[in-house]
């Protein structure tokens, strides 16, 4: 059995769901940033992070409006925001993909941050409806994590998330499960064997604490 680290979320109205209806002024032009699928794509004073998200219970089938061809980038997606300061959802809610980027759930992950820098994963969102500017819906998991990428990492692994949602859409509890040999094999596949993959599991902040 893979060990499982949980995070207490000790006070669940400080880790809320959001729904958002979006008026013409704040339609979102530009999507989250994409996954790294090449190691061309990699500049030298970038590391590769790598992981997995999952929601659990999964999204089912007709839990999501997704219609257009564009809407439809967002099905069984996750937009993770991140970068070098921990931002607050409850006073600094997204109205942009600013920061973002874009995971599908229950697949393994690899985007590229600064080396040298502390990565702040601040949370992320899902869409039950996206048709802007007529009607869109998002569910806001507020998840605080920091990540100590050093300047001589290559890619760092930090873990499987699990988040934990009620029937409400509101996030119940956290756990971080070690699934590093399956990363590394994963990694492996994608990039070859040039580049070592260092593991060091996400470290609750912030909310958390």
């Amino acid at each position: 059995m893979m060990p499982v680290r949980f995070i207490r979320v000790r006070y669940l109205s400080m880790v809320f769901t959001a729904m958002l209806v979006l008026g013409a002024c704040t339609v979102l032009s530009e999507g989250p940033e994409q996954q790294v699928t090449s190691l061309m794509n990699v500049a030298p004073d970038k590391a590769l992070i790598v992981g997995r998200l999952e929601l659990h219970p999964p999204l089912q089938e007709g839990e999501q409006d997704l219609k257009t061809s564009e809407a439809r980038e967002f099905r069984n997606v996750f937009v993770l925001y991140g970068g070098d300061q921990l931002r607050d959802f409850k006073t600094d809610r997204p109205d942009s993909f600013a920061g973002s980027f874009s995971l599908v759930l229950e697949k393994e992950f690899f985007i590229k941050v600064d080396k040298g820098r502390i990565f702040y994963i601040s949370g992320g969102m899902f869409y039950t409806a996206y048709d802007p500017p007529i009607r869109t819906e998002s569910h806001i998991f507020s998840t605080p994590f920091r990540i100590d990428v050093k300047p001589d990492d290559q890619a760092v692994y930090i873990g499987t998330i699990q988040l934990f949602r009620d029937k409400n859409n509101k996030l119940k509890s956290i756990s971080v499960r070690d699934d590093y040999e399956w990363a590394v094999s994963r990694f492996k596949e994608r990039f070859g064997t040039s580049r070592t993959l260092r593991k060091a599991l996400v470290d609750a902040v912030g909310l958390f604490q």
